[in-house]
């Protein structure tokens, strides 16, 4: 959900503005590094002011437009995250500070006299591959096209690659350098080197006695208080029609009529030919040559141009015009004069001297018609598909453009009209287990939790063979638990664990206790009734034996507390409370461990850069004025509580 985002911003370029134009990253990150594109105060006209940084305005409108661009690029990939979630998390604050963090960077570049000019940012669009063409050009029809469907106004995005310049500029210089050292490493290596020791016990879940089942009052309470916990994500209904190349396929073959046609205008394409294979040395030298074709004339001549310094090539099967593309029109037509595996040269073919033999000559005889009618009926067929697929499309997209409903579009094209059950943006039915998209429905559900309820339908593909699908939002289903009544056997299970859990807790705490005391664990665990479960097990591990998100969480908490102390973590899938108790701590220098030293440096290393941003940040926050509108603030955020409970 946000984690990702909040890793992000330990980054380099993620300090500066992480929720910004996140759309336009999406559709343009194969551009290259495009990890950032950003826009401050004054993109977004109109609005409550909720933060000042310098002379510049952030507003409540352009919070918003942060946030639902984020939250739509969450759902187009594939992560359901509710308005009410993303507060939770903290959205609010992440995407506000971030854009104070870009704002202040624009304001102190042009307070410092730094300039973007309008032909560098120019030069930046028209060079980023998202807005070429077909041609592998820009294309401005691509370049509107792709802002209008993110919801980007050009201006915006200019004003997004304008300070995005500005912000690299300071922020790359701040960053550079990362030594660091041997002393400041020292601690952080000899720490992996340290070893602790101790036992380690399981207060079971299953051990416990829940109690009694809970009556309809209680249960609607527990249930009532972990809503999230049943949550279903948002799903979405799309409308669908697709044109699908193989339907069109057998409208598109080719007619006896046409292929005799091509037949009869194909030329010398189908006539007798010949075809030959040459391997080549060329030399810029006349000696060298000579040289080459005095070895070879009793040897292969790649090793005579090997021992010369050059590279033999070898031409593989060729007519004469290809040959002649490949080499020279002189060096085709003197290759297909020459006697099969007979060394020729040196000879100059323009500036350069030539060795070379044919080593193979075939014979390609003619083709009749009904030799050539595969091959023709495969090219015309294939050409007039294309033709009709783009045909249908264009007409389409006309539709589209002459702003026609679906079943409009669908009617004109004749067309036939689906429509996907209530799916999340995966293609998957959380009703249906057994439901299993195709990659067609994958395509049509990306598209349609691209967009919003309104929109024009859009045109995206779902295959490679040029197959395409007519899209519309029908009805968005918003993120909400499942009811009560469909899953209470479900939740009364639930309820029970937890109430074992919140038992096993309780006896945990008097294990640790009596640990504390100096009571064995074996005996703890038997004088606080706790007759089942596995048997308690000492531990003796390196701190570096214990790193890593996938260790066991009882023994991460033992290298978090002190010697001759106890103390309680939750296991994983509530399976139970786990009671550690360390025995003693056995520390180690890394001075003589250069491998130690070398990967505490390793792992330190890329947080330097991020520190300096982060520090370089808050300086040049510091350094201006920046003030909050906390009434703004609050208001902005009982808004989108609304818009999120609304939906």
């Amino acid at each position: 959900m946000l984690n990702f985002f909040r890793r992000f911003t330990k980054s380099r370029f993620g300090l500066i503005a992480v929720f910004v134009f996140l759309a336009v990253i999406a559709l343009a990150f194969a551009a290259g590094d495009i990890t950032g594109l950003r826009a401050t105060g004054g993109s977004s006209a109109g609005g409550n002011v909720v933060a000042k940084v310098g002379d510049r305005k952030i507003t409540d409108r352009e919070v918003r437009e942060r946030i639902d661009i984020f939250l739509s690029n969450l759902r187009r990939g594939g992560q359901n995250v509710t308005m009410e979630q993303f507060l939770a998390q903290g959205g609010l604050e992440l995407t506000l500070d971030e854009l104070i963090n870009s704002a202040a960077m624009v304001e102190f570049a042009q307070g410092s006299g730094m300039q973007v000019s309008k032909k560098l940012i120019d030069g930046d669009i028209a060079s980023n591959p998202a807005f070429f063409g077909l041609d592998g050009k820009f294309s401005q029809k691509q370049f509107e096209e792709l802002l209008s469907q993110n919801r980007i106004s050009p201006v915006t995005f200019r004003a997004g690659l304008t300070d995005e310049r500005y912000t690299n500029w300071m922020v790359n210089r701040a960053t550079l350098g990362n030594q660091i050292p041997d002393g400041v490493l020292l601690p952080y290596a000899s720490l992996l080197l340290e070893r602790r020791a101790g036992t380690v016990g399981l207060v079971s879940t299953i051990a416990m006695d829940p109690g009694p089942d809970p009556d309809d009052k209680t249960l609607t309470a527990w249930y009532n208080a972990n809503r999230a916990r049943y949550m279903v994500p948002q799903r979405r209904i799309v409308r669908y029609a697709m044109v699908q190349a193989e339907a069109l396929r057998a409208r598109t073959a080719a007619t006896e009529a046409e292929i005799a046609d091509a037949f009869k205008k194909a030329g010398n394409r189908f006539a007798a030919t010949e075809k030959r294979s040459v391997e080549l040395v060329t030399a810029l030298d006349q000696n060298v040559a000579g040289q080459i074709a005095a070895k070879a004339k009793s040897g292969p001549l790649a090793a005579a141009a090997t021992a010369a310094g050059l590279e033999a090539r070898t031409l593989t099967a060729l007519e004469k015009p290809a040959m002649a593309t490949q080499v020279s029109a002189a060096f085709a037509d003197a290759a297909f004069a020459a006697q099969p595996n007979t060394l020729v040269g040196p000879v100059k073919v323009g500036p350069s001297w030539l060795v070379y033999r044919v080593t193979n000559v075939e014979q390609v005889a003619a083709k009749t018609l009904d030799q050539a009618r595969p091959e023709l009926a495969g090219e015309i067929g294939a050409r007039k598909l294309a033709e009709a697929l783009a045909g249908l499309r264009q007409s389409l997209e006309d539709g589209i453009g002459d702003s026609k409903t679906f079943d409009e579009l669908v009617a004109d094209a004749k067309l036939t009209a689906g429509r996907t059950p209530a799916l999340v943006a995966a293609g998957t039915d959380p009703d249906n287990p057994e439901f299993k998209p195709d990659t067609a429905t994958g395509a049509i559900m990306r598209a349609g939790f691209g967009i919003e309820q309104g929109d024009d339908p859009q045109l995206v593909p779902i295959a490679s063979d040029g197959s395409f699908a007519l899209v519309a939002l029908e009805r968005i289903v918003q993120a909400a638990p499942r009811p009560l009544a469909q899953i209470r056997d479900q939740v009364v299970k639930d309820y029970l664990v937890q109430q074992a859990l919140q038992k096993a807790r309780t006896a945990a705490t008097a294990v640790v206790a009596k640990l504390e005391k100096g009571v064995p664990m074996q005996q703890a665990l038997a004088e606080a009734g706790i007759a089942k479960g596995p048997p308690p097990k000492d531990f003796d591990f390196k701190r570096s034996e214990v790193l890593g998100p996938n260790i066991a969480p009882h023994l991460q908490m033992a290298f978090q507390m002190a010697p001759k102390k106890a103390k309680l973590v939750e296991g994983r899938n509530r399976e139970g409370y786990y009671v550690v108790y360390l025995d003693k701590i056995e520390e180690h220098s890394a001075a003589n461990d250069p491998a130690a030293l070398a990967k505490v440096r390793s792992d330190i290393a890329p947080q330097v850069g991020p520190e300096y941003a982060r520090q370089f940040i808050a300086s040049v926050r510091n350094h201006l004025k920046v003030t909050r509108n906390d009434q703004a603030i609050a208001q902005l955020r009982a808004d989108l509580s609304r818009q999120g409970t609304a939906r």
